[in-house]
């Protein structure tokens, strides 16, 4: 009896986790049209206070990533269409989904990011544990990509790297950082990088023989690669987030946006 009591009250707990991470209703497989975000929405050297707007925007509008995650059988999955290929799908763990989820909810709170979009916080890399790599990724074969992702995204050593501040105006057009507190402070906090472990745990790189302090380098025992997922806020979107008391949503794929 009381091995069936826990049971239960394990499984309700679980799902109210759920209810409270996911919009159900949002977070099913697409099916036919959605409102579709596009690069044409954003452009290179924006004010924050344009991004800021263009954040509410898209967010109100409910504009998506294509081929975006969403959840099936109480799991959640990223689509992985190969270049003229059919698609597969990713497998996403909940410790990943957590791990991101406070990546965005961190970075707010300590303002290391003001919008989740593209032209701030909108995109990500990663960095591989290198004797991961070699020991299990690169043993998969090139043409099971999908394979691969779930390999990388689902490994606790997995770091992520937001660029952020991405199309944001930091600079004078002399190259001087522009005379603002917040702005330098972008500058110099831009590169993101965060733990896979479910805590939330961030950390700051900064490359100083970079003109925009672009990092791509991390510590010895890692392997950089690139194309990693994008993430969005809006409405609509299948994944939620707090900020200032206040449940947002935002949605996560491997596509890359799209004119």
């Amino acid at each position: 009896m009381k091995t069936t009591i826990l049971v239960m009250t394990l499984l309700t707990s679980l799902f109210s986790v759920m209810a409270a991470t996911v919009q159900i209703e949002k977070c099913a497989k697409p099916i036919g049209s959605e409102n579709i975000l596009r690069s044409s929405e954003f452009s290179w050297g924006m004010t924050l206070e344009e991004i800021k707007l263009k954040e509410k925007d898209v967010y109100q509008r409910g504009l998506r990533l294509k081929e975006r995650a969403y959840m099936e059988d109480g799991k959640a999955f990223l689509p992985f269409t190969p270049y003229g290929g059919k698609e597969e799908k990713i497998y996403l763990s909940e410790r990943f989904l957590k791990s991101v989820t406070q990546h965005v909810e961190n970075g707010l709170k300590r303002n290391y990011i003001d919008a989740l979009i593209f032209p701030d916080m909108g995109h990500s890399h990663m960095f591989v544990d290198l004797k991961f790599y070699n020991d299990v990724v690169s043993k998969i074969p090139t043409k099971e990509g999908h394979k691969r992702y779930e390999a990388m995204l689902n490994h606790p050593e997995t770091r992520f790297l937001y660029h952020t501040a991405e199309q944001l105006t930091m600079k004078n057009e002399d190259g001087s950082l522009k005379d603002e507190r917040h702005l330098q402070w972008r500058f110099y906090s831009r590169n993101l990088v965060g733990h896979n472990k479910g805590h939330g745990k961030i950390e700051l790189l900064h490359q100083k023989d970079h003109a925009y302090n672009t990092a791509r380098s991390y510590d010895e025992g890692f392997r950089y690669w690139g194309a990693g997922f994008n993430i969005s806020a809006n409405k609509d979107g299948c994944f939620a987030y707090s900020h200032e008391g206040k449940t947002f949503y935002f949605d996560l794929s491997l596509k890359d946006l799209e004119p």
